[in-house]
């Protein structure tokens, strides 16, 4: 499963803006999960989604600097 890029927006924000580094991201990706989606059962599915906020992070970090 992918991020949202909606989901992307609201955890970024928490997370300090765009400036954000990758850890404080995934603290406050981790924290608007459920219960269910902390539990070992999905750690693939966790582990896909992380990795694709950190591409948009990425993404959207070098079109905050190319401008």
């Amino acid at each position: 499963m992918r991020m949202l890029n909606a989901q992307y927006i609201r955890i970024e924000t928490k997370a300090g803006g765009i400036t954000c580094t990758d850890r404080q991201f995934i603290r406050q990706a981790r924290k608007r999960l459920s219960t269910d989606g902390k539990s070992f059962n999905m750690r693939e599915w966790r582990k896909e989604w992380l990795l694709s906020g950190l591409e948009l992070k990425q993404h959207w970090s070098k079109c905050y600097v190319e401008r």
